[in-house]
């Protein structure tokens, strides 16, 4: 049986999409050369429209 083991990164809509995304690929390459997979991006705009609130991204790699 695989275990897992979870990380999330929250950052702010704005930030995710305001165009330039090359930092944020720049952190994602980063982490799946850790081993760490995208599994789910989880908005949380409470209604406010477009580019606001957050965003959680979550992240599993298999416990070694």
């Amino acid at each position: 049986m695989t275990n897992w083991e979870y990380k999330i990164i929250r950052t702010s809509d704005g930030g995710l999409f305001s165009g330039d995304t090359a930092p944020m690929e720049d952190v994602m390459d980063s982490l799946g050369s850790e081993g760490w997979e995208l599994v789910d991006a989880i908005s949380d705009s409470r209604g406010a429209g477009a580019g606001s609130g957050q965003t959680a991204l979550v992240f599993k790699r298999p416990v070694e």
